[in-house]
Parts: structure tokens; sequence; C-alpha cells
């Protein structure tokens, strides 16, 4: 496996090589698990962008927590219908 690490204010590059199994299977490198927390048992998405593979980590719903504190929100509960009567 080769590496390249390129850092910049913007963005930062880590570029690995991996070779796929006869059974189709990739050892994601150490350093991009640790850097995404991606751990056993976690679930990742794949895409497809033209020639392009992207390989996302499904984000825990946990992360969202807190996100809208501070925020104003109003009042966004929708209208609740009236009951009905069934006979």
């Amino acid at each position: 496996m080769s590496a390249i690490l390129k850092t910049s204010e913007a963005t930062e590059l880590l570029r690995v090589e991996a070779v796929v199994s006869s059974k189709g299977q990739v050892t994601l490198p150490a350093a991009m698990r640790a850097k995404l927390g991606i751990q056993a048992g976690s679930h990742i998405h794949f895409e497809l962008r033209g020639q392009e593979l992207v390989i996302k980590p499904e984000v825990p719903m946990g992360a969202y927590y807190g996100m809208l504190k501070g925020y104003d929100l109003g009042d966004i509960e929708p209208e609740k219908e009236p009951d009905r009567e069934f006979e």
C-alpha cells in the first residue's frame, strides 16, 4: 500500500491504494477508518459518481443531538386533526 497525505487549509487529502480480494473485499486503511469514525459494525454507503466510487459512513442519530440548540424554531408542530367518532 502506498499513501499520500496532503494538507491545506481548505481540504485534507488522504490517498491510499489497496487490492481487491477474489471475494471483492477491500480493507479500509486504519487512518481513514479513524478519521471517519468507522468501527466494527459501522454502516457505510456506496455511491457511484461516473467513474468514481464514493464511500461514506452512516452518521448515527446521536450525532444530531443538540444541533438546533439556540435557534428559535417558533411553533413548528403541525395542527392536529380533530378526533373522529366511530360507531
